[in-house]
């Protein structure tokens, strides 16, 4: 029987991969971004981006407890080894081009009241990363990165602050303002910049692997999909509120090229007590996200090539579970070294993250639905019908996401 602190546990994992999907430093960026940018346009990419993430979080915990074993471990089973490959190299990419992107966001975030040099805080922030991924346990960081990120439920403090016009946002929910969804080929890049920044490929190995790491089993089935609801809700709701105060606050004439840009809904509700909090919160929020892709990326590779890993067993028992780490964190850090813009390079990753998405979807659906490996667990017809209309959109995303980035300049 799952026991309260277990559960918690259990929830906590969901809330963290939900807040880390929706609100990390990518999410902050492209939300107030498309907010500055399209007014309420755009709101309706929650709807995709809620229910895509909630049934393929479900579906990869499910597998996970229904096999017991993990996302890359299964589909290289099922696939084969080369075919196999096609993700875990799409994936690793994009995880390590996240990567720089959360440290730079860290970076950004203490910049505000420090004026240190980006590439100098980010080196340090890498080591952080590092030493508290060798020396943390998964449960303490787990629980510590969820509540910290619950910092940024100020944004959603601030739009009750600012009071927008929330009838207008329910309906763009469903229907967005064609007046404000020009130039087309840069709200069509937005798109997809914005499902990659709800649904980046990481979140869904980091949370395959915790359930490992969690021990979940049979019982664990109903945690699961809670887990899945709540943390989805959580980065819901705050990218919710990211989107409308940008609109409110931002739109028109007023871009995100700063961090600061971005801290200024919070600004104009608290004033600096406002931006001193949206800092933390951004700052927790990449720290947690850094600390899930470096995880998910080391637990890719290991799981592909049969390394041992885990973070319940000490660093000398898998060697190559922290040299996997040790290398992205200096790959990311270099990239972060070349003085490439952050705010570029977050919205251009994000666009990738969503051309990488179909490559571990589609393993994922066609494990979920092999009771060789699921047994009674396979998707239901519903599930099915909800997971393949998601998939659908994305491989469309994935067939446009190239052509946008050059007709747009990367979103410039």
């Amino acid at each position: 029987m799952r026991t309260g602190p277990r559960r918690a546990s259990g929830l906590a994992l969901g809330v963290l991969a939900g807040i880390g999907g929706f609100v990390d430093f990518g999410g902050v960026i492209t939300s107030t971004q498309s907010g500055a940018r399209f007014h309420t346009a755009l709101l309706w990419t929650l709807l995709p981006g809620i229910i895509g993430f909630a049934v393929f979080a479900e579906m990869s915990g499910r597998i996970t407890i229904s096999t017991g074993r993990t996302t890359f471990d299964v589909i290289r089973d099922r696939l084969g080894g080369h075919l196999a490959l096609v993700p875990l190299v799409a994936t690793g990419l994009v995880n390590i081009l996240t990567l720089a992107v959360e440290i730079a966001g860290m970076a950004l975030a203490v910049r505000i009241g420090l004026k240190l040099p980006v590439p100098l805080l980010a080196a340090l922030f890498a080591i952080a990363v590092l030493v508290v991924l060798w020396r943390a346990g998964f449960d303490l960081l787990d629980n510590t990165a969820a509540i910290l990120g619950l910092t940024m439920l100020v944004t959603v403090a601030a739009m009750i602050e600012l009071a927008p016009r929330y009838s207008h946002v329910a309906v763009a929910l469903a229907h967005p303002d064609a007046r404000t969804t020009h130039p087309a080929a840069l709200y069509a890049f937005t798109v997809v910049s914005l499902l990659g920044a709800y649904m980046t490929p990481y979140q869904f190995e980091f949370y395959s692997s915790g359930a490992m790491e969690q021990a979940w089993t049979g019982d664990d089935l109903v945690t699961n999909r809670m887990s899945a609801l709540v943390g989805t809700s959580c980065g819901g709701l705050i990218t919710l509120a990211l989107m409308v105060t940008a609109a409110v606050t931002l739109f028109p004439g007023h871009d995100v090229k700063t961090l600061l840009d971005a801290a200024r809904p919070t600004r104009d509700a608290f004033g600096t007590a406002g931006v001193a909090i949206f800092a933390f919160g951004t700052f927790a929020v990449s720290a947690g996200a850094a600390l899930e892709t470096a995880l998910a990326g080391s637990y890719g590779v290991c799981q592909f090539f049969g390394w041992d890993w885990g973070k319940r067993q000490r660093p000398r028992e898998v060697p190559m579970f922290h040299l996997a780490i040790l290398l992205e964190c200096v790959v990311a850090v270099a990239v972060v070294a070349t003085g490439v813009d952050p705010i570029r390079l977050t919205v251009v990753t994000m666009a990738l993250a969503a051309f990488a998405l179909p490559f571990t979807f589609g393993p994922l659906l066609i494990v979920a639905n092999d009771p060789e490996y699921v047994g009674d667990q396979t998707n239901t017809r519903a599930g099915n019908a909800v997971a393949l209309v998601v998939f659908a959109m994305l491989a469309v995303v994935t067939i446009v996401t190239i052509p946008l980035l050059v007709i747009t300049r990367g979103g410039s």
